[in-house]
């Protein structure tokens, strides 16, 4: 299974762990993993400028998601899906990548439910479905400042 990341779900994973951790973790090492540089920049952005991590701290992290991780060119011809346009380039993604979940904790993104197939589902139905848990158990992620 191909599954798409969204930003949110990587800067709740890396900064707090949880189960946005561990729906990261199970798709990364269960399944394939797709993303876009438009996703790697605001989790970069985001974690750099809010969370105040550096940027050797944000790229060690990222090393670790790295091998295999699926990057796809997103040239924002997709539009009009999302009633926050700012969420078609994840959808656009997914599309290219040839996707089939999105995993999000986006109001916008999981309002469309699913798109050409995607599915698109929070990291708890994502848990509950390919885990088969009901309450993650915690895996280690060690990023928590």
């Amino acid at each position: 299974m191909n599954c798409v990341v969204d930003s949110c779900i990587w800067i709740s994973a890396f900064q707090f762990g949880g189960t946005p951790f561990n729906a990261l973790h199970l798709a990364f090492e269960e399944h394939r993993l797709s993303t876009c540089e438009q996703i790697r920049g605001e989790v970069r952005d985001v974690l750099t400028e809010r969370f105040n991590w550096s940027d050797d701290r944000f790229d060690a992290v990222l090393a670790e998601f790295s091998s295999g991780l699926i990057q796809v060119e997103t040239p924002g011809h997709l539009s009009g899906i999302c009633r926050d346009a700012s969420d078609d380039v994840i959808i656009e993604c997914a599309v290219l990548a040839g996707a089939d979940l999105i995993i999000t904790g986006d109001k916008d993104l999981l309002a469309v439910r699913q798109y050409r197939g995607i599915r698109i589902v929070t990291p708890r139905q994502f848990l509950d479905e390919f885990a088969g848990r009901n309450e993650a158990e915690p895996y280690s992620s060690g990023f928590q400042t």
